[in-house]
């Protein structure tokens, strides 16, 4: 179908009329993004296209905008600030109004996400208008919901808490370079503390106007496919990193960044195995560089033993505590009970006696 014609099918849904009988359900996921007026909804929506479009995924996005109660009509200014994605045939943007509905959608928005979704979009965003306490229809249709909140809300987070931060599968503290990150922070995992810690929503910070976190947004959001599409619980494997030891970042970088091309997401030091990592985006997945951080670091004994050069395959599962139990069970060599890495995951190791000579980290997903 053109994109003329998607159009105009879309305005005969908003005017009424049903969904096509013979739409297929599609295989994309449609994401909820909501969250208080002024957190920088739309802007987020545009970086995670930008970025899933640098990987080869296509998106659709429904903005909600508010009807005025005096005139009836809508400013749609989602529409301003994604003008950068409107000449691009992989994306496909419609701006519709509440016409008086409650709940931070239209009355045709999650129709018209089905539509998208049926037509093929790998991802369907729907942006809700400026969510309050009670604003939360979203989380009953997305198959998952981004809660969207900026430093310097202060009693804010409390005063929506009991409504809108209670469906969030996944937590985003936008604008992050302002003041009052930690405090923002601070108060979702306050409030997440009385929750297990297995059940805990994932908590990002970016900044969308320069796209600083987005990409490990986006992992996440990729590997909720496989989830959504998979409800019998298969186990489903998916590549998260490729694990390279190296004697030195400094030196290491310039090739992946400068000569290869790659984007460094990320740079931390895991305290407890003595490495500095470097993360490198690579499409759906990552390169992650292995610096040894002591003498007698693994990195380091690893280097000393074999040179630089590949490290381990790290894979990613929705339940961790299952493909364990299977391993074992099997006689595989685990390596010592799950521990928290480099950007927080919870993972093992399975010693390469037991995979034909390949050390592979087995990561839980922490969007679930």
């Amino acid at each position: 179908m053109s994109p003329r014609e998607l159009a105009q099918l879309a305005t005969a849904i908003e005017n009424g009329e049903p969904l096509p009988a013979h739409l297929p359900k599609g295989h994309g996921l449609i994401i909820g993004i909501t969250g208080p007026p002024g957190a920088g909804k739309s802007s987020l929506a545009g970086a995670l296209t930008t970025e899933l479009r640098r990987r080869g995924k296509t998106v659709a996005i429904v903005a909600v905008d508010p009807t005025s109660k005096a005139t009836g009509g809508a400013i749609l200014g989602d529409r301003i600030r994604m003008q950068n994605h409107y000449a691009d045939p992989g994306v496909f943007i419609r701006s519709v109004a509440t016409r008086g509905a409650q709940g931070g959608l239209g009355l045709t928005s999650i129709a018209l996400a089905r539509l998208f979704r049926g037509e093929g979009f790998d991802f369907v965003f729907v942006e809700t208008v400026g969510a309050g306490q009670d604003e939360i229809d979203i989380a009953a249709s997305a198959d998952a919901t981004l809660v969207v909140l900026v430093p310097g809300m202060g009693d804010d987070v409390q005063a929506i808490k009991a409504g809108m931060m209670e469906i969030a599968d996944i937590y985003i503290v936008n604008k992050a370079d302002r003041p009052g990150l930690e405090q923002a922070v601070g108060e979702i995992e306050a409030m997440l503390s009385l929750s297990p810690e297995e059940e805990r929503p994932p908590i990002f910070q970016t900044i969308a106007l320069n796209g600083a976190g987005v990409p490990e947004l986006v992992n996440v959001l990729v590997h909720l496919a496989p989830k959504v599409h998979n409800p019998a619980g298969d186990t489903q494997w998916l590549i998260d990193h490729v694990g390279i030891a190296v004697r030195s970042l400094a030196e290491s970088l310039p090739f992946y960044t400068e000569q290869m091309g790659m984007k460094l997401v990320g740079r931390e030091t895991v305290e407890h195995e003595h490495v500095h990592v470097a993360m490198l985006s690579a499409g759906p997945s990552r390169i992650e560089l292995l610096e040894p951080a002591a003498r007698d670091s693994t990195i380091a004994l690893f280097l000393d033993r074999r040179g630089p050069g590949l490290h381990h395959v790290a894979m990613r599962v929705d339940d961790l505590t299952t493909v364990l139990k299977r391993l074992e069970s099997g006689g595989a060599r685990v390596l010592g009970p799950p521990q928290r890495g480099a950007g927080g995951h919870l993972y093992v190791f399975v010693h390469p006696v037991s995979s034909g000579g390949v050390l592979w980290e087995i990561i839980q997903n922490r969007a679930v």
